[in-house]
């Protein structure tokens, strides 16, 4: 190209951004002068329409900076909110990675199958709304779900040097929130401290601490920035995934050891057992001598969970007569078909208090299993195309972990998470930082290239 054509192209792609940021100025400055004065609803969408255009113009500039934050706050803090609204800013951040998509260089944008099954759980979803409890409640945990389960198509393609960014800005701070979250549970067993962590989601004058019981003694869970321990178990699990595939030497295994603790002292036996899992899954699908460091790397996690005296009573009274937690599930499980009568072909609808608020999801006791709160909020219909989804990426993660190091860790991290947590517990079917955290994993699993990061690809 002639050095007259560059500086005409320089000239023409100049003004776009100025055009962009021109507009956003308005789109934000204007709602703000004219109607934050107003009440609070009114204040939440004037607040919530100038994050989105401030995102807006972050996307088409620097679009990489959105999968970033994204990748930040689902590891450091998933449940914080657009300032001065109770916009969850992890699905602001969700709806911008499509426009952010749209403006990535490199990015080769062919829809197919994965798009499809996106498409039809969400208008089953959306028809189960409509014939169950049609209202602005269940529109808007309708749509936080959408945005969260449709994040796998924006990050699946993904360039290879922008993929590697994400993911290691996730697994970074994910480590952080974990050594925070280590940190207070050693120093703020009581929960004192996690009162002013109100940014983070908790609730202020409350006692937010999580304990578990045992035989021996009432343990503290970790939460730290995670609000929840089964989330943070579930997020820390995937953190761990995407250390060892995308990180080398001795810098993953610092990552590995800092975010396995973390994920120890959550307590969550549904977030160890999916860890256990997709290790044993990975020696199975690794050939020859690499099986040998992580027989050994598993062998060395073992040891040290049993040093911790509160990983060793949960896992003791796992299943006994002082595991309150089974014995829930055992009876939530039974009554299950009692509760769906009537109810079966679209479920008991969106608009449930049991999902939102603790205290009567404990009354209720509904069933801890993915696939039938599926069915218990949208009916049978949209828990069998949950389930054969299931199915189809246990199966094609199975055979696609023959072929490189990283991708089997990729694919053992989906099939141990489909095979355990989804199982185990709800958090992935009702919560938006659950479900975007397994979303991510397998748009991850499902790009066309191998991770990329610098360096040999050995174990």
């Amino acid at each position: 190209m002639s050095t007259e054509s560059t500086k005409t192209a320089s000239r023409t792609a100049t003004p776009f951004p100025w055009v962009t940021l021109g507009i956003c100025i308005l789109l934000t400055v204007i709602p703000l002068v004219v109607f934050l004065p107003g009440d609070a609803p009114t204040r939440e969408i004037v607040l919530a329409i100038a994050a989105a255009a401030i995102a807006g113009y972050a996307a088409s500039v620097h679009p990489l900076s959105i999968f970033c934050a994204f990748a930040a706050v689902l590891g450091f803090i998933p449940y914080v909110h657009v300032p001065g609204t109770s916009v969850p800013l992890l699905l602001v951040l969700a709806v911008g990675l499509w426009v952010a998509l749209a403006f990535l260089p490199g990015v080769s944008f062919r829809p197919g199958v994965t798009e499809l099954w996106v498409l039809v759980l969400a208008a089953t979803a959306l028809l189960s709304v409509v014939a169950t409890s049609l209202s602005g409640t269940s529109l808007k945990e309708l749509a936080a779900w959408v945005a969260a389960t449709a994040i796998v198509v924006p990050v699946r393609f993904l360039p290879a040097a922008a993929r590697t960014t994400t993911a290691r800005i996730f697994v970074l701070s994910a480590a952080a929130a974990s050594v925070l979250g280590i940190v207070l549970v050693r120093i703020d067993p009581q929960g004192v401290l996690l009162a002013r962590l109100t940014v983070a989601g908790y609730k202020e004058g409350r006692t937010n601490v999580q304990r578990v019981g045992g035989s021996e003694d009432v343990a503290t869970r970790l939460t730290g920035t995670f609000v929840e321990p089964n989330i943070a178990g579930l997020i820390l699990v995937a953190a761990v995934v995407l250390a060892v595939a995308y990180f080398r030497g001795p810098v993953r295994v610092v990552l590995v050891a800092v975010i396995g603790a973390g994920l120890l002292l959550t307590l969550s036996r549904a977030a160890i057992a999916t860890a256990v899992v997709a290790g044993v899954l990975l020696v199975l699908r690794t050939p020859g001598r690499r099986r040998i460091p992580i027989i050994m790397a598993g062998l060395v996690a073992a040891l040290g969970s049993l040093a911790l005296p509160n990983v060793q009573d949960r896992l003791r009274d796992s299943f006994g007569p002082s595991d309150t937690g089974t014995i829930a599930r055992d009876l939530a499980l039974k009554e299950f078909p009692q509760v769906m009568q009537g109810h079966w072909l679209w479920g008991l609808g969106w608009d449930r208090d049991e999902f939102r608020l603790a205290s009567v999801g404990r009354v209720i006791n509904y069933v801890a299993n993915g696939p039938l709160v599926t069915i218990y909020r949208g009916g049978v219909v949209l828990g069998l195309l949950v389930a054969v989804v299931l199915v189809v990426l246990v199966v094609r993660s199975w055979f696609a972990a023959r072929r490189t190091f990283e991708v089997a860790v990729l694919c053992c991290g989906v099939i141990g998470i489909a095979l355990v947590a989804f199982q185990l517990d709800f958090p992935i079917v009702i919560q938006a930082p659950a479900t975007a955290v397994f979303s991510m994993l397998i748009g991850l699993s499902l790009t066309p290239q191998a991770p990329d990061p610098p360096g040999a690809s050995g174990a």
